[in-house]
C-alpha cells in the first residue's frame, strides 16, 4: 500500500489512538446503522486515508491494492471456495429433497423446541475438527428443522457459532497444530526447556470461556430459556402468524441419502486426510503429539487444504447424489448447485471486507495490536495475569477480528512475560505454576471470546450466513451470553486462580455462577404467549 512512512510513524507517535480507529469505527458505526457492510466498507476507508497520509489518490490506490491482497491470498482464498464449495452442497441438498427428508425423520424424535435445540448443540460437539466446517455444516443441515419448530434464526446462528469455535479450539482440531506452534514460540523466547505438547495440553482445564460456553448452550438448549435480545427474538418467531424465514424456500421430499451422503463424505474425508497426515508423520518422525517435538505430524497439516479437498468432495458427491437418487436433471442439478453458491455472496462479501480491516490493523499497516498490548504496562503483578490476558486477548480479537492472530501474538509475548513476573528461571519450573497455565488458557479462551463479540470476525459472519439470519441480529443476540460466560470466567476462574485457587474449584465454580444466571435471569419464550393466552380466555369468560 503506497504511503510514506515517516509520515505515518508521526502520525502515529502523536495520536498513538489513531492505531483503533478502523475498528471503533467498524463497530460503532454497525450499530449505528444496522448495515455491516457499510460500517466495514467505512472502516477500511478510514484506514487507508491514514495510511495514505489523506492522500487522495494514494487512498484509492491502497484501496484497491489491499483489495485485491486480501482476495488474493492463499488462505483467504481457500476459505472462500470453501464457503461457495458447501453452500452449493447445501443447495443441492435442499432442492433434492434429502434435507426435508431427514428433517421429516428427525422430526419424530426432535418434535419439540428443546428437542431441536439439544439436537443442534450436540450435532456442533459432534463435528469438532474445524470451526467453519462446523458452522457451515449444521447451519444449513439444521435450519429447515429449526425453522419448522420455530426456533429464531438468531437462536440458531447462536447455537452453532457459541459451539464451533470453543469444541475446535478444545478438541484435536484444524486450531491445534498453531497453538502449539505459538507455545512453542513463546518457550524458546522465554529460554524455557518446558515441551510445547505438554504446556498445551496442560492449559486444558484453565479454557475456562471454551468449556463454560458448551455447557451453557447446552443448558440453554435443556431449559428452553432465555434473556435479552435472544429472548425477544424468540418471542417474535414465535408470535409470528407463519414462519416467516421459510418464505420463498423450495420444499421438496425426496431420499434422504441425497443429504446423508455427501455429508458421510465431508466427515470421511476429514478423518481420511488427518490419518493420511499422522500415517506420512509419524513414518517418518517416529515422535508423538505429547512430547516435545510430538506434534511433528500436526504440524504439517494444510487446514486450509484440507478444507477446500473436503468441501470440494462434499460438493462433488452431492451432484452424483442428486442426480442417481434424487432423479433431477444435470441442468437441475446445475442450477441447484448455482443457487447454492449464490445464497453464500453476502457472507463472502463480509468476509472479504472484515478481511480487509484485518489487514489494515496488521503489524505491516497500523499495527492495532501493538498498542493495545502497550496499554498493559510493564508493572504486572503475577495474581493479575491470567485476568490482564483474558482481557487483552478479548479487547484484541474484538478489534482485528481475528482469534488467530490473537492467538499469534499474545501467546509468544505472554509466555516470556510470565516467566519473568513469576520469577522462574529458564529451567521450565515456571511450566508447572498453575498461573502461568491459567495465563496462556486465558489468551486461547480470550481469543474466543473476542471472535464472538466482534462483528468482524470471520466465524461469526459465517455463522450469520449459515443460519440464514441478519447478522448483527446474530452479533447483538449473541453478546449478552457471551459478555455473562466472560464475567463469570473472570470473576470466579481467572481471578481466583490467580491468587491460589485450584482449577478444579474455580472451573465448577464459574460454570454454576454461570449456570445459575440463565435459570434465575432466564424465561421460556412461550412463557408470555401462554400467559396473554390465559387472559384473554379469562375475559371471554
Amino acid at each position: 500500500m503506497p504511503n510514506d512512512p515517516g509520515t505515518i510513524q508521526t502520525m502515529i507517535e502523536l495520536y498513538p489512538w489513531l492505531r483503533l480507529a478502523p475498528p471503533v469505527a467498524a463497530i460503532t458505526l454497525a450499530v449505528a446503522f444496522k448495515d455491516v457492510n457499510f460500517a466495514l466498507l467505512l472502516a477500511v476507508l478510514c484506514g487507508c486515508l491514514l495510511l495514505a497520509d489523506f492522500n487522495l489518490s494514494a487512498t484509492v490506490d491502497g484501496l484497491c491494492d489491499l483489495f485485491v491482497n486480501v482476495v488474493a491470498d492463499a488462505d483467504h482464498a481457500s476459505v472462500i471456495l470453501f464457503t461457495i464449495l458447501l453452500g452449493a452442497m447445501i443447495g443441492l441438498m435442499n432442492d433434492s429433497g434429502g434435507t426435508d427428508a431427514v428433517v421429516n425423520r428427525i422430526a419424530a424424535y426432535a418434535n419439540t423446541r428443546r428437542k431441536g435445540q439439544v439436537l443442534t448443540w450436540l450435532a456442533g460437539v459432534v463435528v469438532f475438527f474445524d470451526d467453519y466446517a462446523n458452522t457451515m455444516l449444521i447451519g444449513g443441515s439444521v435450519r429447515p428443522l429449526t425453522d419448522r419448530l420455530k426456533i429464531s434464526r438468531a437462536k440458531l446462528a447462536f447455537l452453532i457459532d457459541a459451539t464451533a469455535a470453543p469444541i475446535a479450539g478444545l478438541a484435536l482440531s484444524t486450531w491445534t497444530a498453531f497453538e502449539i506452534d505459538q507455545v512453542q514460540l513463546g518457550i524458546t523466547e522465554a529460554g524455557m526447556t518446558a515441551a510445547a505438547g505438554e504446556v498445551f495440553l496442560a492449559t486444558m482445564p484453565y479454557r475456562i470461556y471454551p468449556i463454560v460456553a458448551i455447557i451453557i448452550v447446552g443448558t440453554i438448549a435443556f431449559s428452553g430459556r432465555d434473556f435479552g435480545p435472544m429472548l425477544k427474538a424468540e418471542r417474535r418467531c414465535l408470535q409470528a402468524d407463519s414462519h416467516e424465514q421459510n418464505k420463498g424456500d423450495k420444499v421438496k421430499t425426496g431420499s434422504m441419502w441425497t443429504a446423508i451422503i455427501p455429508v458421510g463424505v465431508l466427515i470421511a474425508t476429514v478423518v481420511g486426510l488427518l490419518f493420511r497426515y499422522y500415517w506420512l508423520g509419524t513414518s517418518e518422525s517416529g515422535t508423538e503429539l505429547s512430547t516435545g517435538e510430538g506434534n511433528a505430524w500436526w504440524a504439517e497439516v494444510d487446514a486450509y487444504r484440507l478444507l477446500l479437498v473436503t468441501a470440494l468432495s462434499a460438493s462433488t458427491a452431492a451432484v452424483i447424489c442428486g442426480i442417481s437418487i434424487g432423479k433431477m436433471t444435470l441442468a437441475e442439478a446445475s442450477e441447484s448447485w448455482a443457487n447454492g453458491i449464490t445464497s453464500m455472496i453476502p457472507a463472502i462479501i463480509v468476509l472479504v471486507l472484515a478481511w480487509a480491516v484485518n489487514s489494515v490493523c496488521s503489524g505491516d499497516n497500523l499495527n492495532t495490536a501493538a498498542y493495545i498490548i502497550s496499554l498493559i504496562g510493564e508493572s504486572v503483578r503475577g495474581e493479575f495475569l491470567p485476568v490482564i490476558a483474558f482481557i487483552t486477548a478479548g479487547a484484541m480479537a474484538v478489534a482485528i477480528g481475528s482469534s488467530f492472530t490473537t492467538m499469534g501474538l499474545l501467546i509468544p509475548l505472554f509466555i516470556p512475560l510470565s516467566n519473568a513476573v513469576l520469577g522462574n528461571g529458564p529451567d521450565g519450573l515456571c511450566a508447572n505454576d498453575p498461573v502461568f497455565l491459567a495465563t496462556i488458557g486465558a489468551i486461547l479462551a480470550g481469543a474466543i471470546f473476542g471472535d464472538h463479540c466482534s462483528p468482524i470476525s470471520d466465524t461469526t459472519v459465517l455463522s450469520s450466513a449459515a443460519a440464514g439470519c441478519n447478522h448483527l441480529d446474530h452479533v447483538g443476540t449473541q453478546l449478552p451470553y457471551a459478555m455473562l460466560i466472560a464475567a463469570c470466567s473472570l470473576l470466579f476462574g481467572y481471578l481466583p486462580i490467580g491468587f491460589g485457587l485450584p482449577w478444579w474449584v474455580a472451573l465448577p465454580l464459574s460454570t454454576a455462577m454461570c449456570i445459575g444466571a440463565i435459570l434465575v435471569f432466564g424465561t421460556e419464550p412461550t412463557e408470555e404467549a401462554e400467559t396473554l393466552e390465559s387472559r384473554l380466555a379469562a375475559k371471554s369468560e
